[in-house]
């Protein structure tokens, strides 16, 4: 499901400001099938850490308080209610930025058989169809293994997915998907100059 105006426009802004020139960024590609850059955290963790900043940017307060809530418990509450079981915070949201011929494969993100939910809050303004770089979310028909790189941290593969549906960015929308085997999601490639920025997260569920 996607839900439109999620966050206050102002504060939308301000993350989308953070996003285009107050982080850095790391490059990160996979065969041929995902490039995209990722928000840089400190030396050796990709997922936890606070996402480094460029020298000299001062991150407003109303970014920090947004970051923050995406871990918190009401907002927990509320997706543990969309979702219609008890979810559990997991990691902190990453930055991506996205350019042209940028794309992310598709995938399920169950490299943990707890994970139950993803979220993608785009940033991407005044985005058009034809730019490409639209989320794909369907039901998987076929997993096939691909030749891995010796470099590639994790073996690569393609899903195959039947019942497609395309989200096209929406500035300060955020994007709520089911994560199981049965499904896979990613991106198609971007087909232009323009940034498409997002934060993505990870939820689990909930352990006795």
């Amino acid at each position: 499901m996607r839900v439109p105006d999620f966050l206050p426009r102002d504060v939308a802004g301000d993350l989308r400001r953070e996003l285009l020139h107050g982080l850095e960024y790391e490059r990160v590609e996979l065969g041929d099938i995902t490039r995209q850059w990722r928000a840089r955290r400190p030396l050796g963790d990709v997922y936890f850490g606070s996402m480094l900043r460029r020298p000299g940017w001062q991150t407003p307060a109303s970014v920090v308080a947004a970051l923050e809530w995406f871990e918190s418990a009401t907002f927990l509450d509320w997706l543990s209610e969309v979702a219609g079981e008890e979810l559990s915070f997991r990691r902190p949201v990453t930055a991506y930025r996205m350019t042209r011929s940028d794309r992310l494969c598709l995938h399920d993100d169950m490299s943990d058989p707890d994970h139950a939910v993803s979220v993608a809050y785009n940033l991407s303004r005044g985005w058009r169809a034809e730019w490409g770089g639209a989320t794909l979310f369907g039901e998987v028909a076929g997993v096939t293994a691909l030749e891995t790189p010796v470099d590639s941290p994790i073996e690569l593969r393609q899903w195959r997915i039947v019942h497609e549906r395309r989200f096209v960015p929406e500035f300060n929308s955020l994007l709520v998907m089911r994560l199981d085997e049965r499904y896979a999601h990613g991106v198609d490639e971007v087909r232009v100059d323009h940034a498409r920025l997002a934060l993505v997260g990870i939820y689990g569920r909930r352990l006795s």
